[in-house]
């Protein structure tokens, strides 16, 4: 394991199509195939603070970015028929699947595909529900998705999809509390997953052994006696048996912020939404740390800390030799365009 980590800021992103300028986005679709990203959609607010009437936006534009030795170079920018955001990523067998909300009853389960330097999407499937950050990964040719919001409300139902017969099924039940935004990882026939929150963020971790269907506890992300937030976070491999960390909400800032925008009425959840929202960046406190997971030993450590403003929401991809930290939110309503890199 590298015991410091070198970022650089290497490229802004490019400007989705109609626009002057890319502000970022969070909740992306994301993945690594070979030595090129893939990532794009998610949501940002171009009006501005929703306190002063700006409104969220989904977005279609997906790009592909080739590792080069001196930073990134975009190959291809398309746009997808509809907006993109919050749904899950899994790349297997040289294919990101993903899968996209169509609309307010059903999603489809996109497959993009480099093909000469260029993006192609097909859709492999419709399901009759809409999903809102889920998990998503591959094994064995079977899409393991869920433990989120389906139809609108967190669900622990995992569910099983063969990309063979496109037949899918209840496969287990998520053992722990309620919630969405949680990471997740297959290693050894077995599927993690980290953190996540609802009306307050989760530290724990579980495991599902995928030929048993074993849940086993895990241990929760503690760094110095103090309980990190994966919220937000997401993370990818440093080598064959550890992970990498990056953003996270903190789990105190969130439970307030949620008991208060749920709870307050009238004049005082104005003031206090008001004031939310127009706060400076570091009184979120969101997690700078660069966490590592150790998957042989269930141990989490830290390196050291990122050197910019903690993401949320972004994109945490890694090819052979780097990692990159593609855009992402770094407060409420305010995203950043940048791609950032270290090498492993």
């Amino acid at each position: 394991m590298s015991t410091e980590l070198k970022w650089v800021n290497i490229a802004t992103v490019a400007p989705q199509k109609g626009y002057e300028k890319n502000i970022g986005t969070a909740g992306l679709v994301k993945g690594v195939i070979g030595n090129k990203l893939i990532f794009g959609g998610g949501a940002n607010f171009p009006g501005g603070l929703p306190v002063d009437g700006g409104v969220k936006v989904n977005h279609k534009d997906v790009y592909l970015y080739e590792e080069t030795a001196e930073g990134v170079k975009l190959l291809d920018q398309i746009q997808f028929d509809y907006p993109l955001a919050y749904g899950p990523s899994a790349v297997y067998n040289d294919t990101l699947y993903y899968i996209a909300t169509k609309n307010e009853t059903s999603s489809e389960l996109l497959a993009f595909a480099v093909v000469e330097d260029k993006l192609k999407v097909e859709v492999v499937d419709t399901l009759p529900f809409t999903v809102e950050n889920i998990i998503a990964r591959i094994h064995e040719n079977k899409l393991y998705f869920g433990i989120g919001s389906i139809n609108g409300s967190n669900n622990n139902e995992l569910y099983a999809y063969d990309l063979a017969t496109k037949k899918f099924e209840v496969f287990s039940e998520f053992p722990g509390k309620l919630r969405n935004q949680a990471v997740s990882y297959v290693y050894n026939d077995e599927l993690y997953v980290f953190g996540g929150g609802a009306s307050e963020t989760y530290s724990d971790g579980y495991k599902v052994n995928l030929t048993t269907k074993e849940w086993t506890k895990l241990a929760d992300v503690v760094i110095d006696n103090e309980e990190i937030s994966l919220l937000g976070a997401d993370w990818a491999p440093l080598n064959d048996h550890e992970l990498l960390v990056v953003g996270g909400f903190n789990k105190d800032v969130w439970k307030d912020a949620v008991f208060n925008l749920t709870t307050l009425k009238g004049e005082d959840h104005a003031k206090y939404r008001d004031a939310y929202f127009r706060r400076p960046v570091s009184e979120y406190k969101w997690n700078k740390k660069e966490l590592v997971y150790n998957l042989k030993e269930n141990r989490w450590c830290q390196l050291g800390e990122i050197p910019f403003e903690a993401p949320c929401g972004h994109a945490l991809l890694a090819t052979e030799t780097n990692i990159y930290s593609v855009m992402g939110e770094i407060k409420p309503a305010e995203r950043k365009p940048f791609i950032h890199r270290t090498s492993k």
